[in-house]
């Protein structure tokens, strides 16, 4: 069921991190179960990339399920802003003293103790939403990356039966020549077997376009029973054409420099560190107990009395050791984990980086020389067949390498997609892809 976003009267709320982070909301209305489409988007017309993502955004299963998380850390810090309750307890007159006692205990602690829970409380808010901020980016790579997919299974699928038609042509060709004895039963079996591996191909390329826009429907979280059409992919020349320069050291060493002043992740790690700094020092005023006590007392031959008191937990065998040593460990592992994010960082980028310039540098090869040469073998077939000096059987052959390498063409093309979509997602913006670019 499709249910679409109404629009709000209310004064639209500040943006968030995933929304500053993707360009789209992710909050749906409150209690809304069912698919949800954004506001501004119909699907009549297909779905662009950047619809696919704001979808995935408002429906993904598995985002909402980590956004919860959100609130869960908003209960906490409520509940360390929350003082303890005072404990009051009487002992009714009865028996022979007969005299009325009520003790009330105040807990007195949270003076010094309620800011430190408050302050590592607000911390780990803030760092449960930078971690929800790359589980988003994460999201956005995975439908990018998803599309695309969907889009190169339906160009091999349409490319697989150009394949298939140009080999049915070779085959009735070749087995004219085979009947008037010109070429042998070993040619001609070995261009049937060529035509039934394309059949086998072509086939196969069908069945993987259900198969990836399933992975798609997944991702976006939407059923079958809805139809959906894909847009054509629009930003290839922005991402083959990027100014960042093929082998610059100083490139990396930017770009580097953008993924650690972007990525969310890196930034929840600074604040893990933060929060178990926090944490520590709150063990550490836990080593006694102080509460104030107020003793009510009425009796026989006994005036009403209010006495004041307290309660004092004395730090002689416990001084919450063990507290205070599991908060220093939690330091030191989050000053680990901080460390590793980091080192992940740079593997990721420099990975994707490298991926991303061979993709580009194969793309640009492919399309200079191989190209090229299979479209000037092409037309020199048709020319020389056009003269009489060749048979039809060589145009197809020469048509047949066009489509070939045509294939590889959208498969390198894709490549270099994907490898920048995975560089955006390592640096955690496209701003990279202008790093060089003249002012």
């Amino acid at each position: 069921m499709i249910s679409t976003a109404a629009q709000s009267k209310k004064q639209p709320s500040p943006p968030t991190g995933i929304e500053k982070q993707t360009g789209h909301r992710t909050v749906t209305e409150p209690g809304q179960w069912r698919f949800v489409i954004p506001n501004g988007i119909t699907l009549d017309d297909g779905m662009s990339e950047d619809e696919a993502v704001a979808i995935a955004l408002w429906n993904n299963a598995q985002l909402h399920a980590d956004l919860s998380t959100l609130g869960l850390a908003r209960a906490d810090l409520v509940d360390a802003g929350l003082l303890s309750n005072p404990i009051f307890s009487f002992v009714l007159p009865i028996g022979p003293y007969r005299q009325f006692e009520a003790p009330l205990n105040f807990p007195l602690d949270f003076f010094w103790q309620r800011r430190r829970r408050v302050d590592a409380a607000t911390i780990e808010l803030d760092r449960v939403a930078k971690s929800l901020e790359q589980n988003a980016l994460n999201l956005v790579r995975d439908v990018r990356l998803a599309f695309g997919d969907v889009k190169l299974a339906e160009q091999r699928a349409r490319m697989a039966e150009q394949a298939v038609d140009l080999r049915e042509q070779i085959v009735r060709l070749t087995n004219v020549r085979l009947r008037v004895g010109d070429v042998s039963d070993i040619e001609a079996t070995a261009v049937r077997l060529d035509k039934s591996l394309a059949l086998e191909q072509s086939a196969r390329q069908r069945r993987e376009v259900p198969i990836a826009l399933n992975r798609l429907r997944l991702l976006l979280g939407m059923s079958d029973e809805i139809q959906l059409s894909l847009d054509e992919l629009e930003d290839e020349a922005e991402i083959i054409q990027a100014t960042l320069k093929p082998d610059d050291p100083a490139s990396s060493n930017e770009l580097l420099a953008v993924a650690f002043a972007s990525r969310p992740g890196l930034r929840a790690a600074e604040l893990a560190i933060e929060v178990a700094a926090k944490r520590a020092k709150w063990q550490r005023s836990r080593i006694g107990a102080l509460a104030a006590l107020l003793n009510f007392k009425q009796g026989a031959g006994v005036p009403f009395a209010v006495r004041p008191g307290a309660f004092l937990d004395l730090p002689v065998f416990n001084r919450n050791q063990g507290g205070i040593a599991r908060a220093d460990a939690e330091v030191e592992r989050a000053t680990w984990q901080y460390l590793s994010v980091r080192q992940r960082i740079a593997g990721e980028v420099i990975e994707a980086l490298n991926q991303y310039r061979q993709a580009r540098q194969s793309l640009t090869l492919w399309r200079s020389e191989v190209m090229p040469q299979t479209a000037e073998n092409a037309r020199l077939s048709e020319r020389a067949f056009n003269r009489g000096d060749q048979s039809y059987l060589f145009v197809l052959d020469a048509m047949r390498r066009v489509v070939d390498v045509s294939v590889r063409e959208a498969e390198l093309k894709t490549d270099v997609r994907r490898a920048a979509v995975q560089l955006d997602r390592a640096a955690g913006q496209k701003s990279w892809r202008n790093l060089n670019a003249k002012p």
